[in-house]
C-alpha cells in the first residue's frame, strides 16, 4: 500500500510539474510572440514593406508562432508526438470542411497581397456597392472606413472575386454633374455658364481634361446637360456640392429657368357631349 501511494504521488508530482511547466510556456511563449512582433513592427527593413503586406504578415507570423508553442506544451505534458500529428490532421480537416469560407478568405487574402489590387488608404468600390477607405487588410478580413465615419469588414474571399473600382489610385477623378434648362433659353448661354462656373472654382482641375459640357438629350419637358470636370481624388464632395450650389445661383442671376414636369393635355371634342 505504501509502494502504491508512494508511486501515486510520484506520478502526481510528476504530471504537476509538466503541467505547470507546459502552462509557463503558454503564457512565456504568447508574450513572447507578442513582444518579438512588436520589435519586429518598429524595424526600419519591415517598416520597407507595403502597409497592407505588414498587417497581413503580422497575422500569419502570430497564428503560426501561438500554434507551435501549443505543440510544444502539448508535448511536455507527455502527448506523443504522433498523436499530435494526428490530431492536428483530423482538426485540420474538420476545420477544413467546417469553414470553407474561412478558407476562401484566407486564399483571398494571399491573392490580395499577391497581386495587389489596392493598398491601406486607397478608396475602393466593390461590385456589391461598398464603398470606403481601405484602412486594414488581415488575412480573413479587410476593413474600410466609409465616408460617414462607419466601419465595414469584408471577407477577402468576396473582395477577391468581385470587380474593385479603386478610385484614388490616379490621384483625380472625374466629378459629373446633370443639369436642365427649359427649351427657351439659349443652348449656348447655357453651356457658357457651366463652364465659366466650372473654370472658376479654384479646387478644379486641368488635367486630365478641361472643364467640359455638353447638351446631353431633350426631356419632356427640359433640356438636359452634363457638366463634367476633374479634381483631386479628397476634394470630389467639395467641388461636387460647390458646383450645385453656384451654378444654380448662376441660372437665377442669367434668367436661365430649371423647368418643372409638364404635361400637355388635350380634350377631344366629341360632339358636345
Amino acid at each position: 500500500m505504501e509502494d502504491f501511494l508512494k508511486k501515486a504521488g510520484d506520478v502526481l508530482i510528476s504530471s504537476g510539474l509538466k503541467l505547470l511547466l507546459a502552462c509557463l510556456i503558454l503564457i512565456i511563449g504568447f508574450k513572447l510572440v507578442k513582444f518579438l512582433l512588436a520589435r519586429i513592427s518598429k524595424r526600419r527593413g519591415f517598416q520597407r514593406i507595403d502597409p497592407s503586406a505588414q498587417t497581413f504578415i503580422k497575422s500569419f507570423l502570430n497564428i503560426g508562432a501561438k500554434i507551435l508553442i501549443v505543440i510544444t506544451a502539448a508535448a511536455i505534458m507527455g502527448v506523443p508526438m504522433t498523436s499530435i500529428a494526428a490530431a492536428i490532421a483530423s482538426a485540420g480537416l474538420a476545420i477544413g470542411l467546417a469553414l470553407q469560407g474561412g478558407l476562401s478568405n484566407l486564399a483571398g487574402g494571399v491573392l490580395l497581397l499577391i497581386f495587389k489590387p489596392f493598398a491601406i488608404g486607397d478608396y475602393i468600390k466593390t461590385e456589391n456597392g461598398l464603398e470606403g477607405t481601405v484602412v486594414k487588410i488581415d488575412i480573413f478580413y479587410t476593413t474600410l472606413k466609409m465616408a460617414d465615419n462607419t466601419k465595414i469588414v469584408i471577407p477577402n474571399g468576396t473582395l477577391s472575386n468581385e470587380a474593385i473600382s479603386d478610385v484614388s489610385h490616379y490621384g483625380t477623378r472625374r466629378v459629373e454633374l446633370k443639369f436642365s434648362a427649359g427649351y427657351q433659353n439659349d443652348v449656348d448661354q447655357v453651356l457658357s455658364i457651366l463652364k465659366a462656373t466650372a473654370a472658376r472654382h479654384s479646387l478644379v482641375v486641368s488635367e486630365p481634361a478641361p472643364p467640359f459640357a455638353a447638351l446631353a438629350s431633350h426631356g419632356d419637358s427640359a433640356l438636359n446637360y452634363v457638366l463634367r470636370v476633374w479634381c483631386r481624388q479628397e476634394d470630389y464632395w467639395t467641388v461636387y456640392y460647390d458646383l450645385c450650389a453656384e451654378i444654380k445661383r448662376e441660372f437665377d442671376r442669367n434668367g436661365i429657368e430649371i423647368p418643372f414636369p409638364q404635361l400637355d393635355v388635350h380634350v377631344k371634342d366629341s360632339g358636345g357631349k
